[in-house]
């Protein structure tokens, strides 16, 4: 499977529309890969679009501790986001 592709397509599409209502703001290149808080360099996402391209990111990278502890933290409820708590054994197990 081609997670890259997949990563791109998403953060494509993403780019190229206007999100109504919640949304996530998202380092197309994750700052522990050298990317910055450049305008150029976010995009908004909707929660699931996050947590998928997260997923994504483990697999494009997976030797990145940093990146498997973004989508750990992506999986506890925070204050300040809409995310539902993700529960599947098997996606921790993966990562």
């Amino acid at each position: 499977m081609d997670y890259k592709k997949i990563h791109d397509n998403i953060i494509l599409r993403a780019n190229s529309r206007v999100l109504i209502g919640y949304g996530e703001n998202h380092h197309i290149t994750p700052k522990c890969l050298g990317g910055t808080n450049k305008k150029e360099n976010l995009v908004k996402l909707t929660a699931k679009e996050h947590w998928l391209i997260h997923l994504l990111l483990v697999e494009i990278y997976p030797n990145n501790l940093k990146l498997k502890l973004a989508v750990r933290m992506m999986s506890v409820r925070s204050n300040n986001q809409e995310r539902e708590i993700i529960k599947s054994g098997k996606i921790f197990e993966r990562i």
